[in-house]
């Protein structure tokens, strides 16, 4: 594998090497900007020779600079962005570089329709990957932090697991080119800082082959020197649990001399959370078993970011270095439910069975390290962007069930441990070729886990394992300009997969390696007044290190839960379009998977006991997803409305699970007044619908409302009062047909909140970290292992 990347970058650098020695060529280089002069990202600029043929092209970056190569004499340079009027000028190249002063481009106000009466709404504009959301200068500006303002961005909706891009499910996100490890890093971005946000529901080559979705978010880049800090109080109350009061808090700090930025930060963040459920569990068969339930539970979960910090060097003007340090801790971990009901074998009652259960952190505190060295920069017209990464998490769990039955009591105390190590780096080379981008890289990972379960009180094995995997890939993109139609890209990534499972108590142990290629394309451009993205690309779903494990869990005495080491991954085909008019946007995706994952059930004894155990499923599961999206204002409202479906077709042996779609909407007003007042009114909906083989059987509906008022004449100060699920409907009850085993719960939880937030802001200089991070996938796959 080595062999074949070090000749893949060979190839790259002779490539280079023959172009670069062409004769008498120039660089142009240039800045878009607004009317304002606020940089401008994302616009496509491309030169025309006398007769009007293109002769070379590009995107500008997020900060508006672009720079192009060609041949030394006189030429058209065109600038176009949706949303702006083209900007054209003649330009002569005859020296080694020129530099042109910035380019302004004006807003198209017809395009964006006639409703537009003033600048306040997030302008949504379509890039060569995805849909860029604008927040500076809009109504997103200042609600709250980075979380707040993913949950009005188009294409994001709520989901089980938290925010999703629709019909792709959780994206991975990445801010300023830097994946996130940490999910509270969102709730320490506040919205003031954030530039765009770009969702790609269609991730290309450059990213890890089992990447669905990505959501990247660009803060502004400050400009100055000295000092500055930011603060940020918020505090949740729990309108149905008097005792669920939830602090969190953050503090950051930068400091920039010269070309060198410091900065630092710290966290604390408490959560409780409240379930209550009815549970009927039905396990076929003769006997047949049923269970009805009341199940009750409280979770209070205390973290704190110990270490936040970095440094960056701005070497010169296109020379980029340095590194980040983070360090998370869990403080305490406290879990309470209690489940109590009725057991029925052939439906007459053999049993009332209470379970109480107690988890918390063991005697090794959860924490999580992770460190990311970068280097980017350019030589000539060479783009290097080098990282390498370090991660490593461990986690440690102690749960007691006490079963008080009519048949026998038992007390079952459980201990999970866990420990996982990531080593990576990523090297991506971009150069201009003819008339685009040519991009190649490799990325290496390479993940130890460690997984130990034991337990006492039940008839059931511990467990003792250790994965390996080394991923080895390289991939190649490029991107090319096709004058007014748009640009067209074109990419394959190659990864190379070694994975070891090793049963430490002597159970059995197997290997196994993998190679593929995945292949992407897309095109975007314009259609009359219409701009238009359609792209396919291959990926794939790799089973998580808890989904192989073969350690079974217990859940209570007649349910259990473990892995399978035999998952093969799922092989994904994707398809999707994007059209955007004046303030309109359509999106479109279709996915077929191979050998999906499923859960299933299965016969563990014949005292009623079931086994849940993840399998690949032979037929394909089919997944189409649609929605549209518009964002007019007319006056101080400010509109964010969405409406979509997302449908899956799948057939499980002689089940069908393809009856109904899950429908969507998405209302988010906002009223901005004089002096700093904002009002914001929304809603979301889901209907029943099937996703997968589990059925969602109730009407969602989250309402929340927020006022706020910006302070201080710099609008340093923020306060913020909003709440949150008015109409107590914000949960989902489920029925899971599992096979053998059939579940239908209400889940209710605490979601019905107020929520206070002071932000306050002196001297702010974002900071300018540039790390991209590697292994993204696998440090992802390792936080799935966590109980």
């Amino acid at each position: 594998m080595k062999k074949i990347i070090t000749l893949f970058v060979c190839s790259f650098c002779l490539i280079i090497n023959a172009f670069a020695a062409r004769q008498a060529m120039s660089e142009l280089r240039g800045t878009v900007v607004d009317a304002a002069g606020a940089p401008v990202g994302f616009a496509t600029a491309f030169l025309t020779d006398t007769e009007g043929a293109v002769i070379c092209g590009t995107t500008a970056d997020a900060d508006g600079r672009f720079d192009l190569k060609a041949a030394q004499g006189s030429y058209t340079l065109t600038v176009s962005l949706v949303g702006y009027k083209d900007a054209s000028q003649s330009v002569t190249l005859k020296d080694t570089v020129t530099e042109l002063p910035p380019i302004r481009l004006e807003e198209d106000t017809q395009m964006l329709g006639e409703a537009v009466v003033q600048a306040v709404m997030p302008k949504t504009k379509l890039t060569g990957e995805g849909l860029a959301t604008s927040v500076r200068g809009s109504v997103l500006e200042n609600v709250g932090t980075a979380n707040d303002v993913l949950k009005k961005v188009p294409g994001l909706m709520k989901g089980q697991n938290g925010l999703e891009v629709i019909g792709k499910g959780t994206p991975q996100i990445y801010i300023n080119g830097r994946k996130m490890n940490d999910p509270t890093e969102l709730d320490r971005i506040l919205s003031h800082e954030i530039q765009s946000v770009e969702v790609i529901n269609n991730p290309g080559a450059q990213y890890d082959a089992t990447v669905r979705a990505v959501v990247r978010i660009r803060t502004i880049r400050r400009q100055g020197e000295g000092f500055g800090f930011n603060v940020n109080l918020v505090d949740e109350q729990s309108l149905r649990v008097k005792d669920f009061n939830d602090p969190r808090a953050s503090f950051n700090a930068n400091y920039r001399t010269g070309g060198v930025d410091i900065f630092g930060g710290v966290n604390y963040a408490q959560a409780s959370q409240r379930q209550i459920s009815d549970i009927q569990q039905e396990t076929t068969g003769n006997p047949s078993y049923k269970q009805e339930e009341y199940l009750t539970g409280d979770f209070v979960d205390k973290n704190a970011g110990i270490i936040n910090a970095g440094v960056n060097w701005q070497i010169s003007d296109n020379q980029f270095t340095g590194f980040k340090v983070d360090y998370n801790r869990g403080l305490d971990y406290n879990e309470y439910t209690l489940m109590e009901g009725d057991i029925y074998r052939n439906n007459a009652l053999i049993d009332h069975l209470k379970t109480v259960n107690t988890g918390k952190n063991g005697a090794r505190m959860p924490s999580s390290l992770g460190a990311n060295a970068y280097y980017n920069g350019t030589f000539g017209k060479l783009g290097v962007d080098l990282n390498l990464d370090y991660f490593q998490q461990n986690d440690n769990k102690l749960n007691t069930a006490v079963e008080n039955s009519d048949i026998q009591d038992a007390t079952v105390v459980t201990e999970s441990l866990s420990d996982s190590k990531l080593y990576a780096a990523k090297l991506v080379l971009s150069y201009p070729i003819w008339m685009g981008q040519l991009q190649v890289g490799t990325e290496e990972t390479f993940s130890r886990t460690n997984d130990d379960y034991r337990l006492s009180g039940a008839d059931i094995p511990a467990s003792n394992s250790r994965v390996k995997e080394d991923n080895a890939a390289a991939f190649v993109n490029y991107a090319f300009i096709l004058g007014k139609l748009g640009q067209m890209s074109a990419g394959v990534r190659y990864e190379h997969v070694n994975y070891a499972y090793e049963d430490l108590l002597g159970n059995g142990s197997f290997s196994k390696k993998y190679d593929n290629l995945f292949p992407s394309v897309s095109f975007a451009g314009a259609f009359g007044p219409v701009q238009t993205i359609l792209s396919y690309s291959a990926k794939t779903n790799r089973p998580g290190f808890s989904m192989l494990s073969n350690a079974i869990r217990y859940n209570n005495r007649y349910t259990l839960q473990g892995g399978s080491a035999t998952l093969q991954p799922m092989s994904i085909q994707s398809l999707s379009a994007t059209g955007l008019w004046k303030f309109l946007t359509l999106a479109v995706s279709y996915d077929r998977e191979n050998d999906p994952i499923i859960m299933w059930a299965n016969k563990y004894n014949d005292e009623g006991v079931i086994l849940l155990k993840p399998y690949n499923e032979k037929n394909p599961l089919r997944a189409l997803s649609a929605f549209l999206v518009a964002t007019p204002t007319i006056g101080p409202w400010s509109m964010n409305y969405t409406a979509g479906m997302q449908k899956t077709w799948l057939t499980v042996g002689d089940t069908s699970f393809n009856d109904k779609p899950i429908w969507i909407a998405q209302l988010n007003n906002t009223l901005t007044f004089k002096k700093g007042w904002q009002v914001e009114l929304g809603g979301e909906y889901h209907s029943p619908g099937y996703a997968q083989n589990i059925m969602i059987t109730n009407h969602y509906l989250d309402l929340n409302a927020a006022i706020q008022k910006t302070l201080l004449k710099d609008g340093s100060l923020v306060i913020r009062l909003e709440g949150r699920d008015l109409a107590n409907k914000g949960y989902n009850n489920i029925f899971s047909d599992l096979g053998h085993y059939k579940i239908t719960q209400s889940v209710h939880m605490d979601t019905q909140r107020v929520v206070l937030s002071v932000r306050y802001r002196f001297n702010t200089a974002a900071s300018k970290y540039k790390g991209t991070g590697a292994g993204q996938d696998a440090k992802s796959r390792m936080g799935s292992s966590k109980n």
